[in-house]
């Protein structure tokens, strides 16, 4: 039996609750199967029964040795998968622009970090990160590597070769995690390929981003051959809430119920794309980027803006405003709108028909993009030894040079513009402050300013 059959067959009993939750299951909706580890609903952090049974569906859908459930995002799968992989003092390498998460992993675990520098395209999205890149990483590396962590697929869609870079890994004995936190549909149709659980000592994918599941769930995908398990269990324990959402993994138990019979919702899915991106021929300005889908994820809908005069910030906020159509990202010169297995043929056309319209108001005009190259900060410090500095604040005007012990992110994606322990540089300075007159949303400052070590 599932986890949300049992779930859905308690809520009709007639037990009553002298435990928590505090509201006692008396109120609508989903308070009915809101519960704690009471007998017969099992326990995240010791799963025997239903829990443990929806784990190993978990893994069959994907092919791995084990899954966990996580619902604390891909986030607390990053700091799980991390902590358990090396040691204090170790040597990781990771993305320049991997998600926060991953730093704030080696910042806890107290790590060496040496950085994988994925290409930067004329828009200002990042590449998936290359064979190449990670081998001249490993052999730039002062001592030897414990692991590796890439991002596949990026937040706009570009994939990893996760075979040949896992089949490089295990050859010079480096753990390799995957944050496939875009990536949880791979591998359910041809059209979605590279999905990473397979290859990857540990993969760490949220189901709430491209799957039918509640927002915060996620799975933790690991392959036993070089991983301790147990050491993954008690990384759990320390970063996972001790009180789980019942909510939450019931979403799971019903998205695993979806995915083992997923066919058709692929087959309409790949459908509604391929009509999606006939569009391409009747825009004269909007571009809508086509890769090869053994390259990027056709879901993920990149518009690019850089030759039509106008920034993806504006565009998002047309669409919005006139069509009622809420996209995932804007930045300087394109959007992301994010597209799943559950959307429907009106969304799309909506969609098509928004674009079309405003093509026909546009007129030629390239876009400035600060963010065109590889960045290569100064790194002085550990990001540990940094976060331990003591500190000040400067406004960012006023921080080049300075050594941040601040982490800069836009957000949407997350990745860090500066990161604790680096010389700021004028040019991350001049893409904090564009960002912020062209209104995308940038964290890890206070009111304007940054802390830096004093």
């Amino acid at each position: 039996m599932s986890l949300s059959k049992r779930l859905e067959n308690y809520a009709k009993s007639n037990m009553y609750p002298f435990h928590m939750p505090g509201h006692k299951r008396r109120l609508e909706g989903c308070y009915g199967i809101d519960m704690t580890e009471v007998e017969g609903v099992d326990d995240l952090h010791d799963p025997s029964d239903v829990i443990a049974e929806d784990e190993k569906r978990l893994a069959k859908l994907y092919g791995a040795d084990e899954a966990f459930m996580l619902v604390g995002g891909s986030t607390v799968g990053n700091l799980s998968a991390v902590y358990a992989s090396v040691n204090e003092g170790d040597l990781i390498l990771i993305q320049r622009n991997s998600h926060k998460s991953v730093y704030n992993a080696a910042t806890l675990r107290h790590l060496q970090v040496g950085y994988i520098y994925p290409k930067v395209d004329e828009n200002g999205i990042y590449a998936a990160a290359t064979l190449e890149e990670i081998q001249l990483a490993v052999d730039k590396a002062n001592k030897p590597v414990s692991a590796v962590v890439i991002t596949s697929p990026t937040y706009e869609g570009y994939y990893c070769e996760v075979e040949k870079i896992a089949d490089y890994c295990h050859e010079n004995n480096i753990i390799l995690i995957v944050d496939e936190a875009h990536g949880a549909h791979l591998g359910f149709h041809h059209e979605f390929p590279h999905q990473s659980a397979q290859a990857a000592d540990i993969t760490i994918t949220s189901l709430h981003k491209t799957l039918p599941s509640l927002t915060q769930t996620a799975a933790m995908l690991v392959n036993k051959t070089r991983v301790d398990v147990r050491k993954i269990r008690e990384a759990l324990d320390i970063f996972e809430t001790s009180s789980p959402s019942y909510v939450l993994m019931d979403s799971i138990s019903r998205c695993i119920d979806i995915m083992e019979k997923s066919t058709d919702y692929f087959e309409e899915y790949v459908d509604n794309l391929t009509d999606f991106y006939k569009i391409s021929g009747k825009l004269k300005h909007i571009k809508i980027i086509d890769e090869n889908s053994q390259l990027k994820d056709k879901g993920k809908l990149v518009i690019s803006t850089k030759n039509a005069g106008i920034t993806g910030v504006e565009l998002a906020k047309i669409l919005r405003e006139k069509y009622e159509l809420e996209t995932e990202l804007s930045s300087f010169s394109y959007l992301l709108a994010m597209t799943s297995i559950m959307d429907s043929k009106e969304g799309f056309e909506r969609l098509k028909k928004a674009l079309i319209e405003i093509d026909e108001n546009l007129a030629d005009g390239e876009i400035c993009v600060p963010i065109t190259k590889v960045m290569k900060p100064n790194k002085k410090l550990e990001l540990w030894e940094a976060k331990n500095a003591k500190s000040e604040e400067l406004e960012i005007e006023k921080a080049s040079g300075r050594i941040s012990t601040s982490m800069v992110c836009l957000y949407p994606p997350g990745a860090p513009v500066i990161v604790p322990g680096e010389e700021i540089t004028e040019e991350a300075v001049s893409i904090i402050i564009s960002s912020m007159n062209e209104g995308i949303h940038v964290t890890g400052l206070n009111n304007g300013r940054i802390c830096v070590v004093k």
